[in-house]
């Protein structure tokens, strides 16, 4: 099994850590084939710190706090 398989199952609603220290609740998980790496699903968020919108590759996410 891949170390990456736990990002394939993040689902919006979410508590997540983010490798750059801050929370985000993810708002959307999808992948975007053929432009992506299928081992990294793309997500879209509001961060917890200062709630402001953002999106990236879940490759970004650290760990899963609370899952929904």
């Amino acid at each position: 099994m891949s170390k990456n398989e736990w990002r394939k199952k993040l689902k919006a609603g979410d508590l997540v850590m983010m490798k750059d220290g801050g929370m985000a609740i993810l708002t959307e998980v999808f992948f975007r084939f053929p432009e992506t790496d299928p081992a990294y699903p793309h997500i879209k968020m509001r961060y917890t710190d200062d709630d402001s919108d953002g999106s990236c590759s879940a490759w970004r996410v650290k760990e899963v706090l609370s899952e929904s």
